[in-house]
């Protein structure tokens, strides 16, 4: 995607979103707990209202590289949905095992990261909503969105 074709496709979010986005960033994994899943990613946007993420379909690579998977691909249908940033009642960093166990169980048991977690292992941003709907995210910088999310829900 040449920036054309970046800056075409955020005009149209913000369009869809009917405000201007503040904040994006990508997720190459995410789960909803009791919910979606999706290895490759999503993108994640908001104009400090509305968090929406939607992925999109592709085909897996190893460093851009195309692969051919051994088994039928299955159909691919559309993740997009969104919440409201005032709903994020909290935010956390946990393993990516925890996160891939609690989604694998259909509950959450996923801990906060420790010290010596955070230090060795892959870790993953919990959030949890007002509703105790919870999204775990591979997020790009995990601090950044921490800062981000309190200073829109500050302005609310």
């Amino acid at each position: 995607m040449d920036s054309a074709d970046t800056i075409a496709f955020l005009k149209e979010r913000e369009e869809k979103l009917g405000a201007p986005i503040k904040w994006r960033s990508y997720a190459p994994w995410f789960a909803k707990l009791r919910g979606e899943k999706r290895e490759y990613g999503v993108f994640l946007y908001t104009d400090g209202k509305t968090m929406v993420y939607e992925d999109f379909d592709r085909e897996p690579t190893i460093l851009g590289i195309p692969i051919g998977r051994n088994r039928k691909r299955d159909d691919y249908v559309k993740l997009e949905a969104s919440f409201p940033v005032s709903a994020i009642k909290s935010i956390d960093r946990v393993t990516k095992t925890d996160a891939v166990r609690s989604y694998d169980k259909g509950r959450d048991c996923a801990a906060n990261a420790g010290i010596l977690s955070i230090a060795l292992r892959k870790l993953v941003t919990k959030i949890t909503l007002s509703d105790n709907t919870i999204y775990y995210m591979e997020l790009m910088d995990h601090k950044k969105f921490v800062s981000t999310i309190k200073e829109f829900q500050k302005e609310d």
